[in-house]
Formats: C-alpha cells, structure tokens, sequence
C-alpha cells in the first residue's frame, strides 16, 4: 500500500511566494464581531495606529495609506495619482511583475520606455543612468524583489538615478517588504507600493502605499483628477491625514475614509505589524537571510541549480531549475497531493523549467524550511530523480546551525 502523508492534513502547508502562514495571533485577530469601518472607534482606535506603525516597517516619516485590495491595487492606485497621460516614465523590466508595471503605465497613459532586463541577470546600473539621462522620464519604476525570478535588484542605486534626473521613483515591494531591508527615505522611494500577504504576513487582502511629500506634489500639480475615484491616492490627503501630518483635515475634525476599510484584515493587520516591530526589522530581516541560505544548500545538496545570478539572489523567494525531464507541475502536484507543502512553478517563459519556493514571514525559519526540503525530495525520488536520501535537509540543517 503507498500511503499519502497528506491525507491527514486538512489543507497544504504554504510555502509559495505568497500568500503566506500566518501567525496564530494574526489568525485570531480575525476572529472577531464586526466592527463599523466609519466609527471613530475603528478609525482612530484601529486604523490609524496601524498605518503609523507601519511607517516603522516602511522607515519612512511620510504617509502610508492602506486601502482593500493586494499589490496589484497599491501598483495602481500609486501609478493612476501621480502619472497623467503623456507622462514620461522609464520601466525596468526584468521580470513578470515588471511587464506588469509596463501594462499598468500603459493602462493610464503614460509614454513608458521599457528598460529590458534579461530574466534572472543583474541591472546594468550604467545603462539604466544613460537612459534615464536621455530620457529625463517624470518617473522611474522598479520592482525591488522580483517574485517570478527570485531577484533582488539595487533600489537605493536607482533612487539616486531618479533623484539624479529629477524623477519620482516607483517601488513595487510586494515580497521584499518585512523580509527584506526596505529604506523608504533613505532610498529616495517616493510610492512604495505593496500587500499584505507576503512578508509582512497578514491575510490577503489589503493594499498600503507610502508616500513621499514630492509624491503628494506631484498629485497636487495634476491638470486634471486622476481617473480612478476610488484609488486616487490624493482624496485621502484631503479627506483622511490631518493638518499636522500634511493633510487637509483640521486636527480632531470629523474624517472620511474615501474607500471603506475591512475591518477585520485592518486588525488582523494590526497585529501582524505589532509582531514584526516586536521582533524588530534587522532581526527579521537577518532570519529571512538564513533562511534563504539554508533553503538554497538544502536545493544544492540534491542537485539543483538557482535560476537566477548569483549575486543577486532573494532572500525572500527562490527560483530553481528542476533537473533535466522532470516537469515542475508534476513536481508540486506530487508535493502537495503526497506530501502536504505547496510551493510554485516558475512563471510565464519559465513556468516550465523552474521552481519557486517562499521564505516569507514565519515560513522563513527551520520549522518550514526542513519539511519542504524533505518532501521536496522524497517528491523528486518519486518522479525519478536521483538525490541522495538526507542530503537536502542536512545540508541546511548545518546552514541553520552556523548562523546560531
């Protein structure tokens, strides 16, 4: 008889690049009455202390507004309030995520030059200088942690091109922020664009943006509103932030949330950025590098290639070569159907020829890391690969070891 070790298991565990598991405290924050999203009890009780918290998370001492909806929300809501059409914009692409950006500058407008970046290489910092040099684009876009291929790429080197050539810079940090070091103001960011279902380890759901004060001018110098009556980032200024933090709202008047805010993943939310503080950024940041680590001599010791250039590899979410006639569907069907861990293909032209697994949140830790190692073999052994039984696990076991 072959037993199936993941019939017990109510649901895989989720080692994805997002969504991620969840803290129990988060989990329980959910499981709460409703609360009125417009009372002054949730508003300044709830709301308001999340989305200062998060400017710690964010370091920055601007704004951050969190709205209903993911990453691709924040992406948009950014990029609709500061871009009109006809605007300039340079968009790195080196990956899917930045091919999303280039088709939402595209959706609103913008006359976008597409900076190409060969999938998985390093950004050509001097290139990318000439260009915006030539260029002199009112924005500059980047994804900082680039999920479909496991890249890191240089944000503070391209905050210093923009701020160079006198344009905003537009940072997608949907899987960096919370696991990678994410500098706001330092960086010269002026969108920060996210969700909250990857590092930050909140549920799915919410969309946060912060923004920088040249951000809000330029919002402010628009000939006209943006498109979007629900994601025009600048009716909150004017409806929501108070005088003292640069809004338009008198200090203690009566406010208005210009989109209701879900309650529930507002809590929750605030509980996941009480954890991380509590943790603190460089410990939280440094635990998801060993993680990483551990994750990647694990996938060596069984033979396995990173996808990516070495020197720019995430820590947050790794992108692997699965070995010669192995599907990598067959793989995670076989790892989740037998084994109770999900983890990903690679996507669009290396869907087939790759892997993705996430080191996000509480997934970043040994706890998660040695499973999935194991049955990611047992998974390959089944599928007719040869691995040495043990190796993955004891390779990062010692990776683990080293850094205690």
């Amino acid at each position: 008889m072959t037993i199936n070790w993941a019939q017990c298991h109510t649901r895989p565990v989720l080692m994805i690049p997002g969504p991620t598991e969840l803290p129990y405290p988060v989990i329980q924050a959910l499981n709460q009455p409703p609360a009125i999203q417009y009372d002054r009890s949730f508003d300044e009780g709830v709301l308001e202390p999340t989305t200062l918290a998060l400017r710690e998370v964010f370091q920055t001492a601007g704004e951050v507004i969190l709205m209903p909806g993911s990453g691709r929300t924040a992406l948009e809501a950014g990029s609709l309030s500061v871009i009109e059409p006809g605007d300039r914009v340079l968009v790195v692409g080196a990956g899917q995520f930045g091919i999303l950006m280039r088709e939402i500058m595209n959706r609103v407008g913008a006359d976008w030059t597409e900076f190409p970046v060969e999938w998985g290489a390093r950004l050509d910092l001097d290139r990318l200088r000439a260009e915006a040099e030539r260029l002199r684009p009112k924005a500059i876009t980047l994804v900082h942690n680039e999920t479909s291929t496991g890249t890191t790429y240089p944000a503070a080197e391209v905050g210093e091109i923009a701020r160079a050539v006198g344009a905003l810079f537009l940072l997608d940090t949907v899987s960096s922020i919370a696991g990678l070091d994410v500098r706001t103001d330092a960086w010269g960011v002026d969108l920060n664009m996210t969700g909250s279902q990857k590092c930050l380890a909140a549920p799915l759901g919410l969309a946060l943006v912060g923004v920088s004060p040249r951000a809000w001018e330029a919002m402010e110098r628009r000939a006209r509103k943006a498109q979007s009556y629900v994601y025009d980032l600048l009716r909150w200024r004017e409806w929501w932030v108070p005088v003292s933090r640069g809004g338009k709202v008198p200090d203690g008047a009566p406010r208005r949330q210009p989109v209701s805010i879900p309650t529930h993943l507002t809590a929750a939310m605030s509980v996941a950025v009480r954890l991380i503080l509590e943790e603190g950024l460089p410990h939280r940041v440094r635990r998801h590098e060993v993680a990483a680590t551990a994750l990647r001599r694990g996938l060596a010791a069984l033979g396995l290639e990173m996808f990516p250039d070495a020197s720019i590899l995430s820590n947050t979410v790794s992108c692997v070569r699965t070995p010669r006639g192995i599907e990598p569907a067959a793989v995670v069907a076989r790892m989740r159907e037998h084994y109770g861990i999900l983890i990903g293909t690679g996507l669009d032209r290396i869907r087939t020829s790759t892997l993705r697994i996430g080191t996000m949140g509480i997934t970043a830790s040994p706890q998660y890391v040695l499973p999935t190692l194991g049955a990611l073999e047992l998974a390959l052994r089944d599928l007719g690969a040869k691995c040495e039984p043990g190796a993955g696990v004891a390779a990062a076991q010692a990776a683990f070891a080293d850094a205690t």
